[in-house]
């Protein structure tokens, strides 16, 4: 894709980076942007992420062929609808959402069928902050990227999304979009469910005070995803509300069962589920077990 030119609908955090990965890697002629809030379009044009803001994103068809929906969830369906009328067989749309059952769903619903040009995506990085200021061009080097085509996807488009994503460093996989909310329910949107609740109840039992001066690494490690965008994992969270509330009901009752051994002084169960954790992370680092 060298030399073409971006459309970029969204100018947080992850739009900027693929923008800003894009440029460093010579792969991208001209960003062209929007933002539903006009002040950070402004501060993504003047950090020279962007090379012009469009206030109608239906006006970046007219610049480039390539176009990023870098928006929440429920957003994607109603923008493919808005900017159907300006695309031509030349334009490929894809997403960055954290699910895709629903957004397909909801695209089906809008256009009524999930349209060749669209490749839903999915990059598996990001962190807590926020905005064009966070912009890193590194942030999806060496990460993994799922794509969930439907039949109906063209392998052009496919072929196109694949290589931006390899332009940006990240490893690209394609995955049944079902599959993905499953895997993704479990290891991205639970995590956050967690580090929100935990923070909420610390902060309902103890002074804020108290919790900033006695807490160690460990909750601040536990807790750092919980300074992320409230609306947006509302807005996750409500699209795989079945998949995500299954996993949790998992978690629950674990956590019945061990407050169960704490309350009859059982410190066997304790250890063997401590153990198997242990395992099974140490596993993951590839640390010997």
């Amino acid at each position: 894709m060298s030399g073409d030119a971006l459309g970029l609908v969204g100018l947080g955090h992850i739009g900027c980076s693929i923008a800003r990965g894009l440029r460093e890697a010579g792969a991208v002629r001209a960003v062209f942007g929007h933002d539903a809030d006009a002040e950070t379009g402004e501060l993504a044009r003047a950090l020279g992420i962007v090379d012009a803001v469009h206030a109608d994103p239906s006006a970046l068809a007219a610049h480039a062929e390539l176009l990023v929906l870098a928006v929440p969830p429920s957003a994607i369906a109603p923008l493919c609808a808005r900017l159907q009328p300006a695309l031509g067989p030349q334009h490929v749309v894809t997403d960055v959402g954290s699910i895709k059952g629903q957004v397909l769903r909801d695209v089906r619903a809008q256009l009524g069928e999930a349209p060749a040009w669209f490749v839903p995506g999915h990059p598996i990085a990001g962190t807590e902050k926020q905005g064009p200021r966070a912009a890193s061009g590194e942030l999806f080097r060496d990460r993994h990227v799922v794509l969930t085509p439907e039949a109906g996807t063209g392998d052009a488009a496919v072929a196109r999304v694949q290589e931006m994503w390899k332009r940006l460093g990240a490893r690209v996989a394609l995955l049944d979009a079902d599959a993905h909310d499953r895997l993704l329910a479990g290891l991205s949107h639970l995590p956050h469910v967690l580090s929100y609740a935990l923070i909420e109840v610390l902060a309902e039992r103890f002074p804020l005070e108290e919790i900033r001066r006695y807490s160690a690494g460990g909750l601040l490690d536990f807790t750092r995803i919980a300074s992320s965008s409230p609306e947006l994992w509302t807005d996750i969270c409500r699209g795989n509300r079945a998949q995500l509330a299954a996993v949790l009901d998992h978690y629950r009752a674990h956590l019945e069962e061990l407050a169960g051994a704490l309350r009859a002084d059982r410190p066997e169960t304790l250890h063997a589920s401590f153990a198997a954790a242990k395992r099974a992370r140490d596993r993951l680092r590839g640390a010997d077990s």
